[in-house]
């Protein structure tokens, strides 16, 4: 009993562990957490706004009525407050998951009075709560797993369940490192992750033709490549005759209209064009082939770097749930059989899943995210039996002790890494140095307040300027508020979109965020450390100067500049997220009665 509640809450802590130590998101996040900060302050009310108005001048047009008032009062879109008009991205992505836990963020500041805690006017606050929200939803996707998992067990008559393997699996995915820290992250894989594992607990609840559901709705709306995983899994019921091809058919079509429906007229609202996201980024990777454009691996490169680097010394724990390792113990095995089949089936179609996407030229760890709940499964089956032959093994016997030193082997095999993922995080913790420099203008910013309040310049001549190195590596339109909010200045920033590719000598910038150390009339007030690595020699992790915080010459007397200043610590996520954790603790046990309960 013990252990359904620590191993739970071990996630839940990990997750909370990456979270409040790395606040900060990366350019591959920055499309969702742009859009949540945009859909939280703005809605969506001016884009749908926008879009009547342009079928309303698309109606002009057609009359030549130019000249009514009606024509006249229209607005470009390049007023619109969302920063996806104005950073496009090389293919558009679906709004459905920002909107969700965006909408969620509002309901709560709407609950929670503004005597107690105005939570809109604390915007650093709201991306925790945003990525917070995520966390709790991929959690609970993850203790549903374990518990359909163990169910699975408990059915199958001709399986000596192991009793902890509920546990095994929350403890194996909280020492790996991917799962716990991109569980708040909001990446469409992390979606698609979500999605998958709910569809995982229902193959093994017994109800396929909802993980049929689940796969397709992940599909049209998150990440188009999950078709892989749909179709091997798809293929593996089709042949074990679980679904029938008919009702395949069926649900395929059904929930896949449905999925579109949801999708794409949100999704045409906000980008102000007719989309659905997942077909555009489905004909970019699949028929123009432009992914290879970001990089190319070999075909071997997921099973021999990716899983690896994934399941660290875990994966050592995979191939034990395919042998017959309990029978081993016993003076009579119940069959003579080496091969487990037991979750043969679920594994294959994994497995297929990741040869499949081997055939991509572009790879990318986040690319099999789908893969690891299963994956871990296996594993914790795995370090099950190793944990009956212990308990099972007869006393005094020289089996008793190689059992016990094979549980042993696992159990440190869990541990060590846990360690490792530690060690990932710890480097992660250097690796947004965007994000970073923010919170130090901010403090450079509050350092200088005096002088400037005394002296011109004003604040309202205060303009920073963001290059693409520091727009990649940790800034947000949160974090951007969170200054803007305090302070009357400007501050804009650069893509790699042409027309977004501004040159410092374009405009008359106070301050500059920039990777490039010298620029004339500049100088630099304050230094971030990026580029994080391992030291093995001397055992210890070496940065390097990674975005530079640059002043105009003459803009503030040398005296008041500010140098290293450290990140103060934001008691505001530490109170929502003590406050989530003890809220979840507390219903825990209920969910996870209720989730056996239905499941039997």
């Amino acid at each position: 009993m013990v252990s359904r509640v620590v191993c739970p809450l071990i996630l839940l802590l990990t997750g909370l562990l990456a979270l409040v130590t790395c606040p900060h998101s990366k350019v591959e996040e920055s499309f969702n957490l742009q859009a949540t900060h945009d859909i939280f302050y703005h809605g969506v009310g001016p884009a749908w706004r926008s879009a009547i108005a342009q079928q309303k001048s698309e109606s002009c047009s057609e009359v030549d009525d130019q000249s009514s008032d009606v024509c006249n009062e229209l607005t470009a879109n390049a007023d619109l407050p969302y920063d996806h008009l104005q950073f496009p991205g090389v293919v558009a992505r679906t709004f459905t998951g920002a909107f969700v836990l965006s909408s969620i963020a509002r309901i709560i500041s709407v609950i929670v009075p503004k005597s107690i805690f105005d939570l809109p006017s604390h915007p650093m606050a709201v991306q925790f709560l945003i990525r917070f929200e995520l966390l709790i939803l991929s959690w609970l996707a993850h203790v549903r797993l374990a518990s359909s998992l163990e169910g699975y067990f408990a059915k199958n008559k001709q399986v000596k369940t192991p009793q902890f393997i509920f546990g095994y699996y929350l403890l194996i995915t909280a020492s790996q490192f991917h799962i716990p820290f991109y569980s708040s992250r909001l990446l469409p894989n992390t979606f698609a992750l979500l999605l998958t594992t709910h569809a995982y607990a229902e193959w093994f609840n017994g109800r396929p033709d909802r993980t049929a559901i689940y796969l397709v709705f992940t599909t049209a709306i998150f990440r188009c490549d999950v078709l892989l995983l749909l179709f091997t899994v798809g293929l593996t019921m089709l042949i074990r005759r679980e679904l029938r091809i008919v009702q395949a058919v069926i649900i395929g079509i059904v929930t896949g209209i449905i999925g579109v429906l949801i999708t794409a007229p949100l999704d045409s609202v906000l980008w102000q064009r007719m989309v659905w996201p997942e077909f555009e980024v489905w004909w970019f990777n699949a028929v123009d082939n432009r992914s290879s454009e970001w990089g190319v691996m070999p075909f071997h490169w997921y099973f021999s770097n990716a899983l690896p680097k994934g399941l660290l010394l875990t994966m050592f724990l995979v191939p034990l749930a395919f042998l017959n390792l309990i029978g081993w113990t016993k003076e009579k095995p119940n069959n003579n059989t080496v091969i487990d089949h037991t979750l043969l089936q679920f594994f294959i179609s994994t497995f297929g899943f990741v040869v499949l996407y081997s055939f991509l030229p572009h790879k990318e760890m986040r690319f099999i995210f789908p893969a690891l709940p299963m994956f871990n499964a296996c594993a914790a089956y795995g370090l099950s039996k190793l944990h009956a032959m212990a308990v099972t093994a007869r006393k005094g016997a020289g089996m008793s002790f190689i059992s016990k030193g094979l549980y042993f082997c696992g159990l440190m095999a869990v541990v060590i890494t846990m360690i490792g993922s530690l060690l990932f995080l710890r480097l992660s913790m250097e690796n947004y140095p965007g994000g970073a420099a923010v919170e130090h203008l901010k403090n450079h910013f509050e350092a200088a307040t005096e002088i400037i309040t005394q002296q011109a310049p004003k604040w309202e001549d205060v303009h920073v300027h963001i290059d693409v190195a520091a727009a990649m590596t940790g800034v947000s339109l949160f974090g951007q508020r969170s200054v803007t909010q305090h302070y009357p200045i400007q501050m804009s920033k650069s893509g790699y979109e042409a027309e977004n590719d501004a040159k410092y000598s374009s405009r008359s910038y106070t301050h500059l965020l920039s990777e490039e150390q010298s620029v004339q009339g500049y100088h630099v007030v304050d230094t971030i450390e990026g580029f994080p690595s391992l030291d093995k020699r001397n055992l210890r992790i070496v940065t390097n100067p990674a975005i530079y915080i640059l002043e105009r010459d003459g803009w503030l007397p040398r005296e008041y500049i500010t140098r290293g200043i450290k990140r103060k610590l934001n008691w505001c996520h530490i109170v929502i997220a003590l406050s989530g954790f003890i809220i979840v603790a507390m219903g825990l046990q209920k969910f996870i009665g209720r989730t056996k309960t239905h499941m039997f």
